[in-house]
């Protein structure tokens, strides 16, 4: 890679002896005409020959796409943070709500029941036996 390209605070990949590592550029130093480079690990490396620099390490993208559901715009990243963004609980949830809500423990027929009356979620035709 060329000198010119490497900018300070992008990512890249550096050979080290026979392995490549990833690292952070953080500054230039004049004196030794080098780079000062930080790795993941925290340490600092000094590297002087910009072949070294194997290459470039793009960003990951966050999620921006948003999704439309009932009338509420929420983005991919929201989404994976809380569950569904509006509507009926899943079995699971409404399951531990009902639990939690009665305090003592309850078979799987009294926990769906009152699931469905208290119209935490609507599982349709999956009944428990």
């Amino acid at each position: 890679m060329k000198a010119t390209h490497i900018q300070i605070g992008k990512t890249y990949e550096v050979q080290a002896g026979r392995n490549t590592t990833t690292v952070k550029v953080e500054s230039f130093n004049p004196k030794t005409g080098g780079w000062v480079c930080g790795t993941q690990s925290g340490k600092s490396l000094n590297i002087k020959d910009a072949t070294r620099f194997v290459r470039e390490i793009e960003p990951k993208k966050t999620a921006t796409k948003t999704t439309i559901k009932d009338k509420k715009t929420v983005t991919k990243t929201e989404r994976a943070k809380g569950g569904k963004p509006q509507g009926k609980m899943s079995g699971l949830d409404a399951a531990h709500r009902v639990l939690t809500e009665a305090g003592h423990p309850m078979n799987v027929k009294e926990i769906f029941e009152t699931a469905m009356q208290n119209g935490y979620c609507n599982l349709g035709a999956r009944r428990p036996p």
